[in-house]
């Protein structure tokens, strides 16, 4: 904002005039939103994003040539589709610049909000319901514990959930939703807190970790394909462990249109998710 301190006084002066309503309690220290003015700036910046967005679809409306496209992705699905999405537009778009964000959900949907990116892809479970967000489901991946060939509990009979949770296990940062369904799934009584071992936003440093030590990582099968193959990690086969999966989504905000760019990319993670399952 391009205004000196008196000017933009006097602008609040002179908004707070025409609504007829204090927008801000002033103090020695300096001003504080009041209930009002914290409606009137949330309805402001509903105005400014859809202003955005008009600017925006006319600029779609009247070009159709691919361009840039901006997007993100979780831990777990980066380390099973980014590599396959990354190919197949390197092939079939030259033309096409692509910037791709690896972080957590919270930090995602903050993105999105601020139009810093186009959509991203996560576990569906990590997302909250919203009205303002459109959300593209799609395959359930099956999931599991890894650990080394090494490891101590490869030399016994068995594994048991008790087992299991004596080991150090490394995960992404989840969610309570989701760090629930951690804690029922290794059978946890309703007392006993789940602490993780290690937890780091990236999976493949996790999957390199998993090989060179005794942490046990849990993720999607179709996450450590190449290492299972290659002998550096191992499934963990748990007795009377329940069958786990998880399932990704493509999230985008609902009443935002999106560029050909982005829809032409979601296509091909479509189509990625799709050859993988097929």
């Amino acid at each position: 904002m391009h205004l000196s301190q008196p000017a933009l006084t006097r602008s609040i002066q002179s908004l707070e005039q025409e609504l007829d309503l204090l927008i801000c309690d002033r103090h020695p220290r300096g001003i504080v939103l009041t209930q009002g003015g914290k409606m009137v700036v949330e309805r402001a910046r509903r105005v400014l994003f859809e202003s955005r967005a008009l600017d925006r679809d006319v600029r779609l409306f009247n070009s159709h040539e691919l361009g840039d496209v901006s997007f993100g992705v979780g831990p777990y699905p980066a380390a099973i589709l980014l590599t396959h999405v990354h190919a197949t537009l390197s092939k079939s778009y030259r033309q096409l610049s692509i910037r791709t964000e690896v972080e957590n959900w919270t930090t995602l949907l903050e993105r999105l909000h601020a139009e810093a990116i186009d959509f991203f892809v996560v576990e569906k479970r990590t997302m909250p319901s919203s009205p303002d967000l459109a959300v593209v489901p799609l395959s359930l991946y099956e999931c599991g514990w890894f650990a080394r060939p090494r490891h101590p509990t490869f030399q016994k009979e068995k594994c048991t959930m008790a087992n299991l949770r004596e080991m150090q296990i490394a995960s992404i940062p989840v969610p309570d939703a989701l760090r629930e369904s951690f804690r029922k799934a290794l059978q946890y009584k309703a007392s006993e807190p789940l602490h993780f071992h290690i937890e780091c936003n990236s999976f493949f440093a996790l999957r390199e970790l998993a090989a060179e030590s005794d942490t046990v990582i849990y993720g999607p099968l179709a996450a450590v394909q190449r290492e299972l193959k290659a002998g550096t990690l191992r499934r963990i086969v748990v007795e009377n462990a329940k069958a786990l999966s998880m399932e990704f989504a493509i999230v985008y905000l609902a009443h935002r249109t999106l560029s050909p760019t982005a829809e032409k990319v979601i296509e091909a993670i479509i189509e990625c998710d799709r050859l993988l399952h097929a």
